[in-house]
């Protein structure tokens, strides 16, 4: 049976933390594992993660040392041992039937990735969106998906040899998920999954309510298109 990893990312995260935790354990395999990074926070996510940790063997956590959000999936991912590799935030909840949506996803297309849909929830978890497949438009298309990127990395998952095209996620980049979902569009095979499998929470230490300049979104274009670059030499050299 085919293991996954969860490749966890953390920082002040004490208060929606265990909502997610839970919604995962309860549908993990025994062979399963959740990588958590920890950036060093101001609350009690430290201490959380230490009590799940000795309740559950499959919780595993690492301190992160090269803090941001970069660094810390970076250290999560590369934690992880699984045969499928699911990118998982803090605040989130996952569907009860997630992980064996994207395996059978996986299992039945032969894909490299899989970016299954969601909707938004409020604090309370009431669904306050349309699905983000009719939202976003998700799909393939290079030159789209880089000028305005529609992945998110808590709806994709991807497998152990994807990740070694993918890491290390270059720090000098503003998104990690757009490096992500690129790698996997021109290096891979991405299969979609349409099924609701996250609910995403927006509350008010993650939604962002300022526009960035055409000049920083061209530079962090620019950027993505100059690390691709590098990185698909870098796989021709093997």
């Amino acid at each position: 049976m085919a293991s996954i990893s969860v490749a966890m990312a953390v920082y002040n995260g004490e208060k929606f933390l265990p909502e997610q935790l839970d919604s995962i354990l309860k549908q993990l395999e025994p062979q399963d594992e959740i990588v958590v990074s920890y950036d060093k926070s101001k609350d009690g996510t430290w201490e959380l993660l230490q009590s799940y940790k000795e309740k559950y063997p499959q919780v595993k956590v690492l301190e992160n040392q090269n803090p941001g959000i970069n660094g810390n999936f970076n250290n999560a991912i590369a934690g992880c041992t699984g045969e499928y590799i699911f990118i998982c935030d803090q605040d989130d909840r996952w569907a009860d039937n997630k992980r064996a949506a994207v395996v059978e996803t996986f299992e039945k297309t032969g894909a490299d990735m899989v970016i299954h849909n969601g909707v938004h929830i409020d604090t309370q978890g009431k669904t306050i969106s349309d699905p983000f497949f009719t939202m976003f438009r998700i799909g393939d298309g290079k030159l789209r998906n880089i000028l305005k990127p529609r992945y998110s990395g808590c709806c994709t998952a991807f497998t152990r040899a994807m990740a070694e095209k993918i890491m290390p996620m270059p720090m000098v980049l503003d998104a990690y998920d757009h490096w992500i979902g690129t790698i996997g569009e021109f290096m891979g095979h991405i299969a979609y999954n349409e099924q609701i499998l996250l609910y995403h929470r927006l509350h008010g230490a993650n939604v962002t309510v300022s526009k960035r300049s055409m000049g920083v979104i061209l530079r962090a274009r620019w950027t993505l298109l100059k690390e691709l670059r590098r990185r698909i030499r870098r796989e021709r050299r093997k």
